[in-house]
């Protein structure tokens, strides 16, 4: 897995908007899976903001995140979500991990 990328995405939603998204995830994220290139996907969330959550998707590489990030932008659900939220996402991408010895 040395290739491997991780990405999080962490939002925060709209109050109104927050039941729709949750309803949404679990169905999202088994197409996410069934991408090209994606290893596994994951939502988390606290009780302590319920309006934040944190996506954490591991790809095989930079190119399958690009290019999963392309099919998203394309069908336009990257729209739709950034539509739901409070503020713009926080996309980070992690292309290195740190390994046990």
């Amino acid at each position: 897995m040395a290739n491997d990328v991780t990405v999080t995405v962490s939002m925060s939603v709209k109050p109104d908007k927050l039941e729709t998204m949750l309803s949404m995830i679990p169905d999202g994220l088994k197409e996410t899976l069934g991408r090209p290139g994606v290893t596994s996907v994951r939502a988390l969330r606290t009780p302590d903001e319920p309006l934040r959550l944190m996506f954490l998707n591991v790809f095989a590489s930079v190119e399958a995140s690009n290019a999963y990030v392309g099919w998203r932008r394309e069908s336009g659900d990257f729209d739709q979500l950034v539509s739901m939220l409070s503020e713009p996402p926080r996309v980070e991408v992690w292309p290195v991990s740190i390994d046990p010895v």
